[in-house]
């Protein structure tokens, strides 16, 4: 039998109860979001120790926003107006099984949202500068940009396709929406170029 500490260390600045605690749904609803599956556990430490530890290396602490979804998460989070998650390919529910035991996103990997935390008022986190440095250093399967101020998905998973979605929110409805995108080089070249 598979056993887990969610209190254990999942790299050198993050412990796994920081990358499955931190979505304010399940902590308002008091969902157990817990992983189920051996391979979740696996791939939430290596997204800590291969993204977000050189992230804090770079930029100093960062404030996790969403991380991990269990099952009975995104049926809490899907009944929202504008939910704002696609489970099937946004890499939050990792290796998990809906209620056929069939694996809920095909990408596996892992998956969280994250700002970088301002320490002087007068200058906040350039969150595309942040997404930029990501670009041209890290290695990573999908990175979602929402904008300046507003904090970004990043990905692992066994493709690591390194590829980008810039998106805008749509004034109107609310709903964010697609923009450029772009892989390795072209991703720099998308990032570097974006205006909001």
């Amino acid at each position: 039998m598979f056993t887990y500490n969610i209190n254990g260390k999942a790299s050198r600045f993050f412990t796994y109860a920081d990358l499955i605690n931190c979505g304010a749904t399940a902590v308002e609803h008091q969902i157990e979001n817990l992983p189920l599956q051996p391979d979740t556990w696996r791939a939430l430490s290596l997204l800590a120790t291969q993204i977000l530890d050189p992230i804090v290396d770079q930029f100093g602490p960062i404030a996790l926003t969403y991380g991990f979804c269990s099952p009975e998460l995104v049926r809490k989070i899907a009944k929202n107006r504008n939910p704002h998650i696609a489970p099937k390919l946004d890499q939050h529910c990792s290796h998990e099984l809906n209620q056929n035991q069939k694996i809920i996103c095909d990408r596996l990997g892992a998956a969280c949202d994250f700002t970088v935390l301002n320490n002087n008022d007068d200058q906040p986190i350039d969150m595309q500068q942040v997404a930029l440095w990501m670009c041209e250093n890290l290695k990573f399967d999908r990175l979602y940009y929402y904008g300046k101020n507003r904090p970004i998905h990043i990905s692992i998973g066994p493709q690591m396709n390194q590829f980008l979605q810039t998106m805008k929110t749509n004034a109107d409805t609310g709903h964010r929406v697609p923009s450029k995108k772009g892989r390795d080089e072209v991703a720099i070249t998308v990032i570097q170029q974006v205006d909001y």
